[in-house]
């Protein structure tokens, strides 16, 4: 699924960018239909697409009523990486994510880890970063603190109010450029952020997130999630099938 060198990579620095994962057509048909969905989003509320823009960036669950980010969920070879970088058989996901930054849009997306901000209590997961575009310095690519993934598992960040502060470490960042069609995975606790997108260029990212089939169910790491009303199993337990099913593994991916 990968190489030893992409596999050293994701070990040292807790993310890894394969590609393409997807070739040119395959990307211009998850474009289009974002460009759909937005349509429809953006009649629902009343407003014009650009104006609805300005305000939504982000939707989760979008696999659930729309065939073509249905089928891009269950990439089999994107499920492989994803099990071979968790060293497990099998994964699951847990939700997926589009975030778009239009041209000269979007905000800023403070450090942050993943994992603290769900109801999981294994820091057994990957997110699945598809790039729909270039994502590139000045589009607002993600940055990464390498290494981050191995440390010690922290309280969420109130993302209005609180912001992290590296001091010297600063420096240390890294701008990870992901070309379209390919994919950044990065794991759970890996610090991260985005900055806004100052190209005049799009930066649509199609993310899925991978957990090893046997997570558990942790409510008091993050009670607020929306997907936490949709966890149907008690606290200990594996994750219901019916909303987060197995997507592959190692053994199935071809």
């Amino acid at each position: 699924m990968i190489t030893p060198q992409q596999r050293d990579h994701f070990d040292k620095f807790g993310y890894v960018v394969v590609g393409p994962l997807i070739d040119g057509a395959q990307v211009m048909a998850l474009r289009n239909a974002f460009a759909e969905r937005v349509a429809v989003w953006a009649q629902q509320v009343g407003t014009s697409v650009n104006e609805y823009l300005e305000v939504v960036s982000q939707w989760t669950n979008v696999w659930e009523d729309n065939p073509v980010f249905r089928a891009q969920l269950h990439h089999r070879r994107a499920a492989g990486i994803a099990a071979e970088l968790l060293e497990c058989d099998r994964v699951r996901v847990f939700h997926d994510h589009l975030i778009v930054k239009p041209p000269h849009g979007g905000s800023t997306i403070p450090w942050h880890r993943d994992l603290p901000n769900w109801p999981i209590r294994e820091p057994r997961a990957v997110s699945c970063w598809l790039s729909m575009d270039e994502a590139s310095a000045d589009s607002g690519a993600l940055r990464f603190m390498p290494g981050t993934y191995r440390e010690p598992i922290t309280p969420s960040i109130d993302f209005l109010n609180e912001s992290k502060e590296w001091g010297a470490r600063e420096s240390e960042a890294v701008v990870v450029q992901v070309q379209p069609g390919h994919a950044l995975f990065h794991h759970c606790l890996g610090w991260h952020m985005s900055p806004p997108n100052n190209s005049a260029t799009w930066r649509r990212a199609y993310i899925t997130i991978y957990l090893d089939a046997t997570c558990t169910f942790d409510p008091t790491r993050s009670s607020w999630h929306p997907m936490t009303s949709r966890v149907s199993v008690a606290p200990g337990e594996v994750f219901n099938d019916d909303v987060f099913p197995i997507l592959g593994g190692r053994k199935s991916a071809t």
